[in-house]
């Protein structure tokens, strides 16, 4: 909260000033201000089910929030921003009592993210999600406070009602030509699925599984990490059309270090187009992994010594309307591809949502994805992506490699966009199927089952934005 306290330090330095001996012009400047700030936000509508098979409790629930977001227009360079965001359980069969007995008594994982994850007697979020001050020179950006980044590890995730939010600072920067330059401290996360602000250190473990360490106890992290917070470097490179270059660097203090490489290419011949990608990720422990305890490696994120190599490559055709794409991705058996999914979606090019490939080491995917754009036919508004992807990975019982005991699996997924227009502009609708089923060997065993495959997920969404 340091930064908080920092921005209402600012805040009554500028009241101070409006008081001042030329208190009138300084007074006039923040009521244009105001006058002329912004006024934004969303309502969102979000139905899911959660049909695990014959033999384990489905689940369903549906909510109702958004976000209310205001914006002061500009004094010499400065402007304030916040935004206040709800999510409220209309109906559910998610509750403490809701349990599968066959899997230690576990509960729903993805209906519970409409939610508080962590707790099932949560029925209602509300809370300050964004909370700063801006200032904008030139083509450089500086924000300090809480806001929503968009990098590709730190990310909204915006798959379900109140999207992960971080608290810091952060600078853009566009002054240099053809290079976007980006840095920025985090002390604190909203995590997606969660009802409060938590530091860095405590935000990890909280609302997502903690799975297994090398020997196969039961991590226990949660709680028991020391980090001062996380230090991200970036810098972009697209002077050359249709090229793009970008290298990142996330550094998490006394957990670990990530590296990340990835670059973009895509060209028009007529209405065809091309593209091909690539992308390299290099993960280090850093300090202790998090915990220094050696009697107890389970309170460590990142175990001793443990490192990893992600490799990742994606080719596209499209004709007019139409585009056609096969991805890779292939992480080493050094060990575990690990980075918190309380703190964003992960960025390789065989994600699909409702599943990630953290946690696993020697693991391979291919994705084929089929995208399409139906104005080609006259239905203005109306988009469609589809993809089906294989994902080989090690025995659920070799906890070295496999953190969550997941079996390799296909994944299908039927995403589904609608934007309305005319007196409906601003109302968006989307549909997304997302099927899974196991070809690794589950042992018979419901906790390599429920949850994880043999599952079929529905979600429908509405969103009004203004």
């Amino acid at each position: 909260m340091k930064t908080t306290l920092m921005i209402l330090s600012l805040l009554a330095g500028t009241y101070t000033m409006a008081n001042s001996t030329v208190k009138v012009e300084n007074k006039s400047k923040l009521a244009t201000a105001v006058k002329n700030g912004k006024v934004s936000g969303q309502v969102r509508y979000y139905f899911m089910s959660e049909d695990e098979g014959q033999n384990y409790k489905d689940y369903f629930g549906s909510a109702l929030g958004g976000y209310l977001k205001y914006e002061t227009g500009t004094i010499s360079g400065f402007n304030l921003g916040v935004a206040f965001y709800t999510s409220n359980f209309l109906s559910t069969n998610y509750s403490p009592t809701s349990i599968e007995p066959a899997t230690n008594n576990k509960n729903t994982r993805y209906v519970a993210g409409l939610m508080d994850a962590s707790d099932p007697s949560v029925t209602n979020i509300t809370g300050i999600g964004e909370l700063y001050l801006n200032y904008k020179y030139s083509k450089t950006n500086v924000r300090m406070g809480r806001m929503k980044l968009k990098t590709p590890f730190i990310n909204p995730e915006d798959g379900r009602m109140i999207p992960t939010l971080e608290q810091g600072a952060w600078i853009k920067s566009e002054d240099v030509n053809n290079f976007v330059l980006q840095a920025g401290y985090i002390d604190a996360f909203w995590n997606r699925s969660t009802s409060e602000w938590k530091t860095v250190e405590n935000s990890l473990g909280y609302g997502y599984p903690q799975g297994k360490i090398l020997n196969g106890l039961n991590a226990a992290y949660k709680g028991k990490i020391t980090s001062n917070g996380v230090y991200v470097a970036s810098l972009a490179y697209k002077g050359l059309k249709g090229l793009k270059l970008q290298a990142w660097d996330y550094y998490l203090q006394n957990i670990m270090n990530v590296g990340y490489l990835q670059t973009d290419y895509k060209y028009k011949i007529g209405n065809y187009k091309f593209l091909i990608a690539g992308q390299y990720i290099n993960e280090r422990e850093v300090g202790n992994g998090g915990n220094g305890d050696v009697n107890h490696p389970e309170y460590s994120y990142r175990n001793e010594n443990e490192k990893s190599e992600v490799f990742g490559g994606k080719i596209g055709v499209g004709y007019a309307s139409t585009m056609l794409t096969l991805a890779t991705t292939k992480v080493t058996s050094e060990g575990r591809f690990l980075f918190p999914r309380e703190w964003g979606k992960e960025p390789l090019f065989t994600f699909q949502k409702r599943e990630r490939t953290d946690g696993s080491g020697d693991a391979t995917a291919t994705l084929l994805t089929l995208g399409q754009d139906f104005k080609v036919i006259g239905i203005n508004g109306l988009k469609m992506l589809a993809g089906i992807g294989k994902y080989n990975r090690v025995d659920v019982k070799n906890w070295r490699l496999n953190k969550l005991g997941v079996p390799s699996y296909v994944q299908a997924n039927l995403d589904i966009h609608y934007n309305f227009s005319g007196e409906l502009k601003g109302l968006k609708a989307e549909y997304l199927l997302a099927r899974k089923y196991a070809i690794g060997n589950t042992y018979d065993n419901a906790n390599f089952i429920f949850r994880k495959n043999d599952l079929n997920i529905h979600n429908f969404i509405m969103n009004y934005n203004f």
